[in-house]
């Protein structure tokens, strides 16, 4: 049986071959510069049969960012599953740091679409900052967190500390001279932000108190 007989015949294997290979030359070149062509040298499958799967290149690229942002979830299935339970902010961040840094080249992916000035929903997207906002929301009915804050914006504002660090630990390393500790940053992240989102407590009131205006 020759090798394209036997890719015909396993059509996962060939998407999941295609999507590794325009992963990285999505990443590294960008969606204009990379022709299909190139990814059916780099994957060893021909250009037709990469057509037969995917339709275009606009729908590969879809479909290469789908998997990145589907990959959390299978990543982590227990706590994709668990959109009732509130959120536990330090266990998410690791979560998410732990899924971003295992995959430099979705983070490069990530970098370049801001680079080619692609502001587009990535699909799946909305789907993963829902799940965040609806553990964020069940944390605010139970009064863990402040009902004040928006949950949506909130959810951004976790992904955004994760992926910051994950962009610039390595310049931080370099000028501050120490090991980059993921580990300290959570700690030091989750610290601050909870501060942020305990439920403040009453005011007393007469000229004697027994305890701070805010929680500690």
């Amino acid at each position: 049986m020759t090798q394209v007989s036997r890719r015909v015949r396993d059509p996962d294997a060939v998407r999941t071959t295609v999507l590794d290979s325009a992963l990285e030359l999505f990443a590294r070149h960008g969606f204009a510069d990379t022709s299909l062509r190139e990814i059916s040298r780099h994957s060893g499958v021909s250009h037709p049969l990469i057509l037969h799967h995917f339709g275009s290149k606009e729908e590969l690229y879809s479909s290469v960012k789908r998997r990145v942002v589907e990959g959390y979830a299978q990543r982590f299935p227990a706590a994709a599953r668990a959109i009732n339970r509130p959120i536990n902010l330090r266990a998410e961040m690791k979560r998410i740091l732990t899924y971003v840094g295992e995959n430099e080249l979705a983070m490069k992916l990530c970098a370049r679409t801001r680079v080619d000035g692609d502001h587009q929903v990535w699909p799946g997207e909305p789907d993963l900052l829902n799940l965040i906002r609806q553990r964020i929301e069940v944390a605010q009915q139970k009064k863990l967190i402040r009902d004040d804050l928006d949950a949506q914006q909130l959810s951004v504002m976790i992904l955004g500390i994760v992926f910051f660090w994950l962009d610039n630990r390595l310049h931080f390393a370099e000028r501050f001279g120490k090991p980059v500790d993921n580990d300290s940053y959570i700690d030091t992240a989750v610290k601050m932000i909870e501060e942020g989102l305990l439920v403040r407590t009453p005011k007393r009131t007469g000229k004697h108190k027994s305890s701070p205006d805010l929680d500690p």
